[in-house]
Parts: structure tokens; C-alpha cells; sequence
């Protein structure tokens, strides 16, 4: 199982929007976390409408790092009671973020730290995780992306997309050795422009479609034949793509003229 964080450097990128919508498509159990220290926008946007009748509740981040204030590590059963069902998906569960910067400040890194720790901990026999860590900011929830398998860098094919977000890739590709961009309202060919901007590799494309993007930012109603939308079909792939990477079978095959055995990881 795998952790997978997403970061901008700029605001509106599309961050939340491509967690739900990853989340949603999904081929198995996946968490999606809400970390964005600014505002959280999973619940009061994606699921909004099941936040206003009350099936789901803005607990999460903030709970869970109240909970476990006295610990510095904690197992995946902290989660518990603090990570909820989401209802048209129930694959997914999600845990929602901050409403307000200041209850970003009150987890602060000591709690984003253990957050990372359940995680971990759940991953390694438990669904997939997905991290939407929000805008690149002094309260970026570092310790989520440290423990990350994967890290995007969400950015926009235009010339102040890619100029805005210099430092901060350059600041993850030091820091992390798997990151990548996930470059969203964009087709092949603006992929390729960005990648060559930013001097990282592309691990996911987005194509421009804002009535679907419509469903995974503010809750709007499901368009006839979404599986149909660019947006849609897009996700699925890259969803089924990030799933089977991260369950790559291991396989031990027995080489006997060396007489060792040889691990293969991913190799069919």
C-alpha cells in the first residue's frame, strides 16, 4: 500500500478537485486526507452536500491531533472515530482538515508528524492513502510528505504556473526521491512543455473539463455519462496506474545455477 501527497505552489491548481477525484476512482480502499493547512475544501466542497445534512462532520486532522496530544507515535487505530464513510463512495474514506488557519497552527508539525505515523502504520496492510497538502505555505504539513511513496507537484501549463512553482520543485526534488507533476488542465503536449520547465518528470495528466471538475470541487451533481468526461476517463487511468504501481506483486523466482534466489519486484 502506498501514501500518495499532492502540494502547489500557487493557489486554485486544482489540488482538492484531483484528490476527490482520484479518491472517487479508486480501485480499492484508499483514505483521502484533507491536510491543507490554509482551509480544507474535501468536505465543504467534494461532499458538501452530506456535510449540510449532517452525515458527515467537519472531524478529522483537528481531532485526531487533539486526541493524541500525549504521543509521538500513533498506530493506525488513532484514526478511528476521526476518519468517516464517505456515501456515494464507499471505498473511500476521508478525514477531514482545518476550517481555519489557526486550528492549522494548534496541530502544527508535532501532530502532522503523528498523523504520519497512522498512516504509515495503516499502509502497511491497509487501504491507499491519498494527501491533498494544499498550498506551499509556513504550515505545509511536511512530516505527510516526508512519509509520502509518492509526491506531486500539482502545476498549470501556462508560463505563471510554471515560473511560481520553480522554487518549490526544486525545493521537493532535493528533499524527495519520487516526485513528480501532476500537471492539470492540460493535454500531452502542455505536459511535455511543463516538464521541461520544471525539470521533473510528469506522473499524471488532468485534461480541461469544468462541468466534471464541477463534481470534485463543489459537490455539483453527476453530469450524464461522467464515465464519458475527459476529466473522468483521465482520473480512472491515472487511478488504476498509481493503484497497480503501488501493488506491484513481488515475486521470488529460484535461480539454480547460481543457487541464490533472485527478487523481482515488479517484473513480469
Amino acid at each position: 500500500m502506498a501514501i500518495t501527497a499532492m502540494i502547489s505552489a500557487l493557489g486554485a491548481p486544482g489540488v482538492s478537485t484531483t484528490v476527490a477525484a482520484l479518491a472517487t476512482a479508486w480501485p480499492g480502499p484508499v483514505l483521502a486526507v484533507d491536510a491543507d493547512p490554509a482551509r480544507g475544501s474535501l468536505v465543504p466542497g467534494w461532499l458538501s452536500r452530506w456535510w449540510v445534512d449532517g452525515r458527515l462532520t467537519t472531524d478529522g486532522a483537528v481531532t485526531f491531533a487533539a486526541s493524541t496530544r500525549r504521543m509521538t507515535s500513533v498506530p493506525a487505530e488513532g484514526l478511528a472515530g476521526h476518519a468517516q464513510e464517505v456515501p456515494h463512495a464507499r471505498h473511500v474514506r476521508v478525514l477531514p482538515g482545518v476550517l481555519h488557519r489557526e486550528q492549522a497552527t494548534a496541530i502544527g508539525s508535532d501532530g502532522w508528524s503523528r498523523l504520519a505515523s497512522a498512516l504509515r502504520d495503516l499502509t502497511a496492510s491497509g487501504p491507499d492513502v491519498l494527501v491533498d497538502a494544499g498550498r506551499w505555505s509556513p504550515q505545509t504539513p511536511w512530516p505527510l510528505l516526508g512519509a509520502a511513496d509518492r509526491v506531486l507537484l500539482a502545476v498549470r501549463p501556462s508560463l505563471r504556473s510554471c515560473s511560481g512553482s520553480t522554487d518549490l520543485a526544486r525545493h521537493l526534488a532535493d528533499r524527495y526521491a519520487a516526485v513528480e507533476l501532476a500537471v492539470l488542465a492540460a493535454d500531452s503536449h502542455g505536459a511535455a512543455d511543463t516538464a521541461a520547465a520544471l525539470g521533473l518528470p510528469v506522473g499524471l495528466t488532468v485534461p480541461e473539463d469544468a462541468m466534471s471538475a464541477h463534481v470534485f470541487s463543489d459537490g455539483a451533481r453527476i453530469p450524464a455519462r461522467l464515465d464519458r468526461r475527459p476529466l473522468w476517463r483521465a482520473t480512472r487511468r491515472n487511478a488504476r496506474a498509481f493503484h497497480r504501481q503501488a501493488h506491484q506483486p513481488v515475486r521470488f523466482d529460484h535461480d539454480t545455477d547460481a543457487g541464490v534466489d533472485v527478487v523481482r519486484a515488479g517484473i513480469e
